[in-house]
């Protein structure tokens, strides 16, 4: 649904009670030839591997299974992982699996070892040595590695982003980090008391 104040669009689709698109409806005032102008060649070829996967294997995998379809639905060889210290050991064994099928280059947040306190960053613990999470390079050496895609695995809010931008690859979120939730940040959705009492959501 497509909101008109003045000089601007507010786009509200997760308020919509309808979601008439999912039929056929088209409320927006962009016509096919203005999408199809929006999709580039690249867009193009992970569109169509996108909906292939969905097409053949819906509701039949994990997401990490998903996650090699694709990649070899794209005919890619090389791949790389993105991920937080903090979830070192799950990331072990989800490159061992994407070693499975892929040559596999992986990066740890905290790669350089530099120190916060080098750029005036707040730390967890004042009296102690913290290392910067390292985003940017984690996305340069991949980037200097030919990966051709690359799956983040628990980068904190914001690290995800700056990855995202310095990435040459495209880039998916295999983990999305919540150290409260176990990283099910849709657990304070499902959650009643979450969802209720710590967000003020009430149905």
């Amino acid at each position: 649904m497509y909101c008109i104040d003045k000089e601007r669009i507010r786009v509200q689709c997760a308020l919509c009670k309808e979601k008439k698109c999912y039929t056929g409806q088209n409320c927006t005032k962009l016509s096919i030839a203005d999408v199809e102008a929006v999709y580039d060649e690249q867009d193009m070829r992970l569109t169509i591997a996108a909906a292939a996967i969905e097409g053949r294997h819906y509701m039949q995998l994990s997401r990490l299974e998903e996650s090699v379809k694709f990649a070899q639905e794209l005919g890619c060889k090389t791949i790389g992982v993105a991920f937080c210290i903090g979830l070192a050991n799950e990331a072990k064994y989800i490159v061992k699996y994407f070693q499975k099928f892929f040559t596999v280059h992986s990066v740890c947040c905290k790669v350089c070892g530099i120190d916060k306190q080098r750029f005036g960053l707040e730390q967890i613990q004042a009296d102690r040595f913290e290392a910067m999470c390292n985003p940017a390079i984690q996305a340069k050496i991949l980037n200097d590695a030919g990966t051709e895609l690359n799956f983040t695995v628990g980068l904190c809010v914001g690290h995800d982003m700056i990855f995202n931008r310095h990435s040459a690859a495209p880039v998916s979120a295999l983990v999305a980090k919540d150290r409260l939730l176990s990283h099910n940040p849709l657990g304070a959705i499902y959650a009643g008391y979450w969802r209720n009492k710590r967000l003020g959501l009430a149905d």
